[in-house]
C-alpha cells in the first residue's frame, strides 16, 4: 500500500494575495480559503466554515496575485505540509498548510468586475 497525501478544496479567498520574494528568489503568495460544509446536529442543519492557509510558489503565485481577488472561488489541488520553526521569544511554533501544486479560478470575469 502506497501513501497519499493530496488536498482538493473550493472556496473563496478571504483576502487579496500579496506576491513575497524567498530568500531564493522564488516567489510565493498565501491565499486564506474559506470553505463552508453543513453538519446535522439534533436534526438541524447548521452551516459552518473552515479557513485553509495555502501556499502558492513561482509562477503560480504570480498569476494568483495579479488575477485574484477578496471573495474569489477557486480550486486548490495540493498537499498538506507542516511547518515548525522558533519564535522569537524561544517558543515552538507549529502550523499546517495547503501547498498548492495547481489553483484553477473559477470566477468569471464578470463576477470578478462585480466583486
Amino acid at each position: 500500500m502506497s501513501d497519499l497525501n493530496k488536498v482538493m478544496l473550493i472556496g473563496r479567498l478571504g483576502a487579496k494575495p500579496e506576491l513575497k520574494q524567498l530568500s531564493s528568489g522564488d516567489a510565493v503568495t498565501r491565499l486564506s480559503v474559506a470553505t463552508s460544509w453543513q453538519s446535522k446536529k439534533d436534526g438541524v442543519r447548521e452551516e459552518r466554515t473552515e479557513w485553509h492557509h495555502v501556499s502558492v510558489f513561482g509562477k503560480n503565485a504570480e498569476n494568483c496575485v495579479r488575477y485574484l481577488d477578496k471573495g474569489k472561488l477557486v480550486f486548490v489541488e495540493g498537499h498538506l505540509h507542516n511547518a515548525h520553526w522558533k519564535a522569537k521569544d524561544g517558543s515552538d511554533r507549529y502550523e499546517r498548510e495547503v501547498r498548492a501544486e495547481t489553483v484553477t479560478f473559477l470566477s468569471s470575469r464578470s463576477e470578478a468586475k462585480a466583486a
